[in-house]
């Protein structure tokens, strides 16, 4: 059975988009690991930041599209309940892609740290320094992280079913090439 394509645009920003938060989530992990109070940890916590916001731009650049450029209908032979969970499934995905940027963003704001841009420039912190602000949207962060893992991996394994067990081309309408 065949289905209607995803644009190149479309595809292009998918696969960056997917590879530049799975790099992000797990540098953010790693950052766990890397002691307060050493100069690797600024370093390694800026280029988090400036990536982060790097990402979050092109994460509304993709919505963008999405939104000028409706997703390709689903194939007959899915049921109902398929499809319902794909959308939300899609929906939740979207909502972490946007949740993920912005409260790690938000959290830099109510801290005494600013973010060193690529060291090209500094975004100097915006909000007041609040401990309890910053670890509630720290908090936000970190656990979206989670449930973005989690989502990924049912992402992954659907579109995984759909090439081993359905055999429709689903997976393939957002595969580079023809």
């Amino acid at each position: 059975m065949t289905t209607g394509r995803y644009t190149r645009t479309a595809i292009a920003l998918h696969w960056i988009v997917a590879a530049l938060i799975l790099f992000q989530i797990g540098f953010g992990w790693y950052l766990g690991e890397i002691p307060r109070h050493v100069p690797a940890r600024g370093i390694a916590v800026n280029l988090h930041k400036s990536i982060g916001i790097t990402v979050g731009l092109i994460i509304l650049l993709r919505l963008a599209w999405r939104a000028a450029h409706p997703a390709p209908a689903f194939p007959s032979s899915m049921r109902a309940w398929q499809v319902w969970l794909a959308r939300w499934a899609h929906r939740t995905l979207y909502a972490c892609m946007l949740v993920m940027p912005l409260s790690g963003y938000v959290a830099t704001n109510f801290s005494k740290f600013g973010i060193k841009y690529f060291d090209l420039f500094v975004l100097p912190p915006w909000g007041v320094v609040s401990r309890p602000l910053y670890d509630l949207f720290q908090s936000i962060h970190v656990w979206t992280s989670y449930l973005f893992v989690a989502l990924i991996a049912g992402h992954v394994a659907a579109a995984l079913k759909h090439v081993i067990v359905d055999r429709d081309d689903v997976f393939r309408r957002m595969l580079p090439g023809r």
